[in-house]
């Protein structure tokens, strides 16, 4: 049979794969690598964190910021005296140091290096001594797994990692990790929610209303802490209570009294 060439048809030029499902595979294949890489570069982080000195962690604190007016803020010898009576169980490297903020709106944060800020809003919610233990001891926990520095080190590989990228897909790789990074802030909160409770029971030799706080704050919103990098409160109730009940802890002793009005 004699060869009878042929001339190519008009789509030879053409590719079969539309651009849009290139780039799709594209875009793809650079989250999955960039995830992989920003977890390979987390386990390093926590290790390095997880062994650091206190006196880096101090030196660190150095560097923090708050957006708060810092004039109006003063350290409170009753919470003082209450986190120090506490340090005995919760075995934390660096004395720590209570501040309230004159805001109404309920609240406690921790920064690192041993500084706990607690809200007058949150104070005037708490009922007794009890109570205000389960949110110290809830930012003591934060200090005993180093939360902050975490926290700050995962943003440095988030902007490091941007920039590696480009702007192009900075904001689209930046959603993803700020997205698959929100499940280990919720366990971190949670964990300190647990770490309170421990210190609770090896202080008092019981938990009693070491969540009623919590239940009087719960508005049964779930959905809406999706998002965010706190668990709901139905959550945290429900994983304090599970903990309680599997430890064992006693909670039928009255709870303490304040010795302080806020």
């Amino acid at each position: 049979m004699k060869y009878q060439p042929k001339l190519p048809d008009s789509t030879v030029n053409i590719s079969k794969n539309s651009f849009l499902l290139q780039t799709l595979k594209l875009l793809f294949s650079l989250i999955v690598i960039a995830i992989l890489v920003f977890g390979a570069l987390k386990v390093a982080l926590y290790f390095i964190i997880d062994n650091m000195p206190a006196s880096y962690e101090k030196k660190l604190s150095n560097y923090t910021s708050m957006d708060i007016d810092i004039d109006n803020i003063k350290r409170d010898k009753y919470l003082d005296e209450l986190i120090q009576s506490l340090q005995e169980c919760a075995k934390l490297p660096y004395d720590v140091q209570a501040y309230i903020i004159p805001e109404t709106k309920p609240n406690a944060f921790a920064l690192p290096g041993g500084s706990i800020y607690v809200t007058r809003g949150m104070l005037r919610m708490i009922k007794n001594q009890n109570e205000l233990v389960s949110v110290l001891g809830h930012e003591m926990g934060h200090f005993k797994n180093r939360d902050h520095l975490k926290s700050m080190g995962v943003k440095l590989l988030f902007s490091l990692l941007s920039l590696t990228v480009g702007d192009g897909y900075g904001t689209i790789l930046n959603t993803t990790l700020d997205i698959s990074n929100i499940k280990y802030s919720q366990e971190a909160e949670l964990e300190a929610d647990k770490y309170a409770l421990d210190v609770m029971e090896c202080a008092y030799g019981s938990v009693s209303d070491a969540t009623t706080l919590f239940e009087r704050m719960d508005n049964g919103k779930s959905f809406s802490y999706f998002f965010t990098t706190h668990p709901s409160f139905t959550k945290r109730l429900e994983l304090m209570k599970n903990h309680i009940k599997e430890s064992g802890f006693d909670s039928s002793k009255p709870p303490i009294e304040l010795k302080k009005k806020f």
